[in-house]
C-alpha cells in the first residue's frame, strides 16, 4: 500500500485536477490531503467533489487520531487550521499515520501536478525490483508542454545542485530505465519507510519556506541512501517554462539564508569556512549577472546573510513574511529582524 500525501493551500482547483488523475491511476494506494490553513473555500470544494464522485472519504481536524488503517481508494482530508509550511505540513500527516503503523511506500505529491495512469505502478514495481532504492522520483514534465522535462532528479555537491535534463525534450533523449541521482525534488518524492525519522516524520522543520528537499538529500547522501529517477514513470507539473517575474529580494534572501544555515549545520567548521567563502562569491556574481543588485549591494546582501546564518539555526514563518515585505537590500538591513 502506498500513501499519497498532497498539501493544499487555497488551491482546490489544482488539488481536484490532481485527484481526478489519481483516481485513474493503477496501484494500491490511498490519499491524505492536508489543508494548510486555506482562507478560501478549499475544504468545502474538495469535499463536494469527493461526495459527488462517490469517493469514500473522512475529514479529520488537527489533533484528531486515526482509529484504523485507511483502505485502498480512501481519501482523508486533514485540516491543519493554519499554514504550517511544506515541511511541517507533510510531517504532520506522516506523524498522524505513524501512530497506526508504517506502509510499504510513501509519496509526497504537489497538488499542481497531473499524473500518468501508470506512474505509481511503475514506481512501486521499480522499488520491488530494486530493494536497495530508498527514494525515487518519476520523470516530471511540464503540464503545458508534456514532451519537455521539468525535473529528473539531479546531483548534489558541495552545497550546489545540478538538475539532469532540465528543459530537454524527452523524445530526443530516448530515456529508458532509470538514473541514479543524489538530489530529488519534493514535488514528487516516492520513498520507503527506511528514510523516516524515529517519530515518523521526514523533513526538517527548520525552514518554513524552501530548502527541505535539499536538507533531506544532504542527510540521505551522508547515510549512503540510494536515490533514482524512474524514466517510465511520468507526471506533469503546472509550472511556467519561462521566468516571467524575478523573485523579490526578500525571497532571494530567505533562499540563500536557508542554504547557509543548512550547510553550517551539516559540515565541519573548517569545511564551512571554506564553503561559505566560495559560495559568497558565487552569490555575489549571480546577483550581478542577473542585474538584481549592484556590486556594493551584493556585498552587503551576502554580509547580512553571513552574519545572520551564524546567529540563527532556523528561518521561521515570521522571518519569511517579514522578508517578503522588503524590496531592497537597504530595507532588509534596516529591519534587522532576522
Amino acid at each position: 500500500m502506498t500513501v499519497i500525501i498532497i498539501l493544499n493551500w487555497n488551491g482546490a482547483g489544482d488539488t481536484i485536477d490532481c485527484l481526478r488523475s489519481l483516481f485513474k491511476a493503477e496501484g494500491d494506494f490511498f490519499v491524505v490531503i492536508a489543508d494548510n490553513g486555506s482562507s478560501d473555500y478549499s475544504i468545502e470544494e474538495i469535499v463536494d467533489y469527493l461526495h459527488h464522485n462517490g469517493v469514500h472519504y473522512s475529514v479529520l481536524q488537527y489533533g484528531e487520531k486515526l482509529a484504523t488503517k485507511p483502505q485502498r481508494g480512501d481519501v482523508i482530508l486533514y485540516s491543519l487550521n493554519e499554514n504550517l509550511g511544506f515541511a511541517r505540513g507533510n510531517n504532520e500527516v506522516l506523524r498522524l499515520l505513524f501512530h497506526i503503523g508504517t506502509f510499504d511506500y510513501y509519496l509526497l505529491l504537489n497538488n499542481d501536478t497531473v499524473v500518468d495512469a501508470t506512474f505509481l505502478s511503475r514506481l512501486s514495481d521499480f522499488a520491488r525490483i530494486h530493494p536497495e532504492a530508498d527514494a525515487m522520483t518519476p520523470l516530471i514534465c511540464y503540464y503545458s508542454d508534456p514532451q519537455k522535462i521539468w525535473n529528473a532528479g539531479g546531483r548534489q555537491f558541495w552545497g550546489f545542485r545540478k538538475y539532469f535534463f532540465a528543459k530537454r525534450d524527452k523524445s530526443q533523449l530516448q530515456l529508458s530505465g532509470y538514473k541514479k541521482v543524489t538530489f530529488l525534488t519534493g514535488c514528487a518524492l516516492f520513498f520507503t519507510p527506511s528514510i523516516l525519522m524515529p517519530d515518523g516524520s521526514l523533513l526538517t522543520e527548520r525552514f518554513f519556506f524552501g530548502e527541505e528537499d535539499f536538507e533531506l538529500c544532504l542527510r540521505m547522501n551522508a547515510a549512503k541512501k540510494n536515490m533514482a529517477c524512474v524514466f517510465d514513470s511520468v507526471i506533469y507539473h503546472k509550472v511556467s517554462m519561462s521566468v516571467t517575474k524575478m523573485p523579490s529580494i526578500g525571497r532571494i534572501y530567505i533562499y540563500y539564508l536557508n542554504r547557509f544555515i543548512d550547510m553550517r549545520l551539516h559540515i565541519s567548521k573548517v569545511k564551512y569556512a571554506c564553503w561559505s567563502r566560495l559560495y559568497s562569491v558565487y552569490v555575489i556574481v549571480l546577483l550581478r549577472k542577473k542585474g538584481i543588485t549592484s556590486w556594493r549591494e551584493s556585498e552587503h546582501f551576502v554580509k547580512l546573510i553571513l552574519r545572520q546564518s551564524v546567529l540563527k539555526d532556523s528561518v521561521t514563518a515570521t522571518d519569511f513574511l517579514k522578508a517578503q515585505q522588503c524590496s531592497s537590500v537597504a530595507e532588509l538591513k534596516k529591519m534587522q529582524f532576522l
